[in-house]
């Protein structure tokens, strides 16, 4: 069962233990590429929302790829992510963390340490799965949205935020979860397929498609959905908004910034479920623990050099 007592050091701390995270190392999503460009909102958008992001005028965005789990195989990550943070050139920046995944396995971060683990049992516990399927039915969405097979571009697949935001505008505040559409959808790879492909595949497949274009849209929650549950599904045929374009342009060192599912300038509400706020709480303790360590690392190394 979860533990909903645990501290954000305490979820910190148990996660990358069960994840086997190395000090200095990222608990999931280590394996990724990013990406600088730029965004421009269409001009709807300032209706929606008086974030400088909708502005219309060009918005300076850094964004970063990644797989959720590690391995030595860009097949073997697990869903996508994209992090995209926008930088107003005078406002607070603002950041939308989206899967490939519509929805989210839990409510709460005690609820994704018991994902995490079951998810690592292993052989020795062949029904830990089950049993935190029994426990956790609003999981079943998410758990049954993937196995489509190995992506075959970053560029070339749908984004999901599964956090609802506050749009507010002129008439008021407008709750969407926001998503990035590409320019051209490609079809996922077989298995076969991808494991003759490198296992960087996906970061050398980049860089022959930048510039790339990628279109944010606003999804609107129909009368009844569950707007701030991350797990559950909205009515279909969605009500989809179109908030601007964002064009990606060139790779740079892959970035360790503290992208933040409650980081949003002025003009937006901040998500108000529970996995986004523990989920923020849990980012800031883990990159503070990476910095310490990587200090300490170059402290030692420093040192040793010095009595050589």
């Amino acid at each position: 069962m979860s533990d909903d007592t645990l501290t954000p050091g305490d979820l910190t701390d148990r996660i990358a233990e069960t994840l086997a995270a190395a000090p200095g190392q990222r608990m999931l999503h280590r394996r990724g590429v990013t990406v600088i460009g730029c965004f421009r909102a269409e001009p709807g958008a300032r209706e929606l929302s008086s974030a400088a992001l909708f502005s219309g005028e060009e918005v300076a965005v850094v964004a970063r790829f990644s797989g959720t789990r590690g391995g030595t195989h860009d097949a073997e990550t697990g869903d996508q992510g994209l992090s995209v943070r926008f930088v107003p050139a005078s406002a607070e920046p603002t950041d939308l963390i989206a899967f490939t995944l519509p929805v989210f396995f839990v409510r709460s971060g005690a609820d994704m340490l018991e994902f995490l683990t079951a998810v690592g049992a292993g052989p020795e516990s062949p029904d830990a799965m089950g049993e935190f399927r029994r426990r956790h039915p609003e999981s079943a969405a998410a758990l049954g949205a993937g196995g489509g097979g190995a992506p075959s571009s970053y560029v070339g697949q749908r984004y999901y935020g599964v956090h609802a935001f506050g749009l507010a505008g002129p008439g008021g505040t407008t709750w969407a979860r926001l998503e990035w559409h590409p320019d051209t959808t490609l079809e996922p790879l077989h298995a076969r397929e991808s494991s003759a492909l490198a296992p960087d595949y996906l970061t050398r497949d980049l860089a022959g498609r930048l510039p790339a274009r990628m279109t944010l849209r606003a999804r609107l929650p129909l009368r009844g959905d569950p707007v701030h549950d991350p797990t559950a599904s909205w009515a279909e045929p969605p009500q989809l908004l179109t908030l601007g374009r964002m064009t990606l342009e060139t790779r740079t060192v892959d970035s360790d910034l503290d992208f933040d599912p409650l980081r949003v300038a002025p003009g937006m509400i901040a998500p108000r479920d529970r996995l986004a706020a523990d989920r923020s709480a849990i980012y800031r303790v883990a990159r503070a623990r990476r910095r310490a360590a990587v200090t300490t690392t170059q402290v030692a190394s420093q040192h040793n050099s010095n009595i050589q």
